[in-house]
Parts: C-alpha cells; structure tokens; sequence
C-alpha cells in the first residue's frame, strides 16, 4: 500500500544537500533520503546495491569528496544523483532503488510502498 512522507520544508533544502527519512514497508523499518540537486529533487532507500548497509558516512553524509556522487562508505561505490546507477565499485551498472518524490506545498513528500 503506498504512503506518502512529508519529508519537511522543500525550501530548507539547498542544492547537494540532503534529509533522511524513516519509513515502513513489505520489508520492515527502512530508511530513505532526498537529496537536490541542479534544481531537481531525488530520493532513494539509503542502502547500497552491492551489501545492504547504509550510504552514507556518518549521519546524512552521502557525497563522495568532489561532491558529484553518492557515495558508499563501506567500499567506496559511487552512484550518479541523477539516475542512482553505480558507475564506479562493485555493482556497477545496477542503480539505488528510486523513491517518487515531489514538491507540493512548499513541502518535499516521498511515496513508499509501490
């Protein structure tokens, strides 16, 4: 069943920046992030392809130094903001699962469970 999170005010969120956010699903307790970027807004589960633990390096940390990708920091894969595709580490090719996102309201709200 779908669910839609208000995520919070979509203009706290600058671009590159990014908010977590907790949420249930067929999988359990999950968690997820948004993250602008050039203008637009992106959301993802925060869980690497390649081993299911969490992205980012320490509490909503998720960009690589150069600040162009998400970055894992168990191993280091980078993923494309735009797309979620890994294009450098071990799951190359495969992409961060995609939440639906959207601005309404002048609040970010991310639709869970489709």
């Amino acid at each position: 069943m779908a669910k839609t999170i208000d995520v919070g005010p979509a203009g706290s969120l600058g671009h590159g920046q990014t908010r977590k956010f907790r949420f249930e699903d067929a999988c359990g307790e999950r968690e997820g992030f948004v993250v602008r970027w050039q203008g637009r807004l992106y959301a993802y589960i925060n869980e690497c392809r390649h081993i299911p633990l969490s992205l980012d390096w320490t509490d909503n940390r998720f960009f690589s130094r150069d600040g162009r990708y998400l970055q894992c920091a168990t191993h280091g894969a980078l993923y494309e903001v735009e797309t979620g595709r890994c294009v450098a580490g071990p799951p190359a090719g495969l992409r961060l699962q995609a939440l639906p996102v959207t601005e309404a309201g002048g609040r970010i709200l991310v639709t869970t469970g489709q």
